[in-house]
């Protein structure tokens, strides 16, 4: 199958190819969610819109979405402007450092 013809038909506008199609909703709606908080820690600022939904996302049934939903919650609340803020953290918030490094959401940092 070539490249072009993995995004035909519906969810061609989502960007979701057909293998991903075929997954269930649960773990298709899973990778989408754990994409978008990575997606918040590589912006330059996490907004009060961005805030209430990793509220929404905490209190999510999946537990490693709401556990690292958390996590970004908290780098959120501390620091949501990203520059210097991995070093901020490891000065003024070690555990929340520590816990980006053991989820591996550290790396989404950029870093």
């Amino acid at each position: 199958m070539l490249p072009n013809e993995q995004f035909s038909g519906k969810g061609r506008a989502r960007h979701i190819c057909k293998t991903c199609k075929r997954l269930p909703v649960e773990e298709r709606d899973a990778i989408e969610q754990m994409d978008e908080l990575y997606g918040y820690l590589a912006q330059s600022h996490i907004s009060k819109k961005n805030v209430k939904r990793l509220q929404l996302l905490s209190e999510s049934q999946n537990p490693k979405i709401a556990t690292h939903a958390s996590i970004v919650l908290d780098v959120a609340r501390v620091k949501p402007y990203k520059k210097h803020r991995l070093k901020y953290l490891a000065k003024n918030h070690p555990e929340i450092l520590r816990n980006l490094n053991d989820t591996g959401l550290r790396m989404a940092h950029g870093y």
